[in-house]
């Protein structure tokens, strides 16, 4: 189902003044605030950005690949040294 504009207009005065509180978020003016509501994330440093950029994979996903792998010599013992590509 569609959303209708009025819920798309709501949902972004609802994130717009929750938004407003962030230290991103410049001069809170309406053009910046405008800009956090689509980009929330300040930086991509190691502690903003992607997890799995940075630290490789989780243990669950480490478990649950080496659930579906034939054997323990297929994929790594340490997850964080594993650099797969699928």
């Amino acid at each position: 189902m569609s959303r209708t504009r009025a819920e798309r207009r709501h949902h972004e005065r609802r994130l717009k003044a929750i938004r407003r509180h962030y230290n991103n978020a410049g001069s809170r003016s309406p053009m910046h605030l405008g800009i956090v509501l689509q980009t929330p994330c300040s930086c991509s440093c190691w502690m903003c950005g992607n997890q799995r950029k940075r630290h490789g994979m989780n243990m669950q996903e480490y478990r649950a690949r080496q659930r579906f792998t034939d054997g323990p010599g297929d994929i790594c013992s340490l997850p964080k040294k594993c650099k797969l590509t699928w």
